[in-house]
């Protein structure tokens, strides 16, 4: 809401999806990569007009604060996962509140997919996580995309793809963590099998 970064500029809960994505996609990225698409998705050379450097590090580091707290919510409470929604300024009775829509949230989680969009594919090409997905697509993109559009076309509806969102998040997190641990030890064993061919080659050439 601040004069001081762009108008496009993300705002809190745009961000929570967009690091949830960050935190949970096939690679590790560098701030100096997904930080532009936080000030600006139309200019990656956008950035945010910070007072002094003491501002511009305390931003940043409430920023890494918050990527840090949902990738440990994530990796070790996930039943505590929530994804940070806000609610409609509009009322359906009396003072009770709207649902969240959710579609900011999911429009930056969609947005960190982005980033790495060929290494997210195997799980758009598994079928099991492949549904874990779809409600975070829906919901950023129905009211854009025909294909999505009879999923969102009535609160309920939308109501039910919100309430899927945390648990979606967490097995998302967890396929491509499982994913990593796996190539982490398959790349051990062969670097391994590497030094021990090594080692056998040496003792045969003395």
């Amino acid at each position: 809401a601040s004069d001081a970064v762009p108008q496009d500029c993300m705002d809190l809960e745009m961000l929570d999806g967009y690091l949830a994505a960050i935190v949970s996609g096939p690679d590790a990225i560098q701030p100096s990569e997904w930080l532009p698409q936080v000030w600006s998705e139309g200019n990656k050379s956008a950035a945010a007009a910070f007072a002094n450097n003491d501002q511009a590090q305390k931003i940043m580091a409430l920023v890494l604060r918050h990527l840090v707290g949902i990738q440990r919510t994530l990796g070790e409470s996930p039943t505590r996962f929530k994804p940070l929604l806000y609610l409609p300024e509009e009322k359906s009775r009396g003072s009770e509140r709207m649902p969240p829509e959710g579609a900011a949230w999911c429009e930056g989680y969609m947005a960190g997919v982005k980033l790495r969009d060929d290494e997210w594919q195997p799980l758009f090409d598994t079928p099991d996580a492949r549904d874990w997905i779809f409600p975070i697509e829906a919901l950023a993109f129905g009211d854009q995309d025909p294909e999505f559009a009879e999923w969102i076309d009535d609160k309920e509806k939308r109501a039910s793809l919100v309430e899927e969102l945390p648990l979606a998040a967490v097995l998302i997190y967890r396929y491509w963590h499982d994913r990593r641990r796996a190539s982490a030890v398959r790349e051990r064993g062969s670097r391994r099998s590497a030094a021990e061919t090594a080692r056998k080659t040496r003792e045969r050439l003395h």
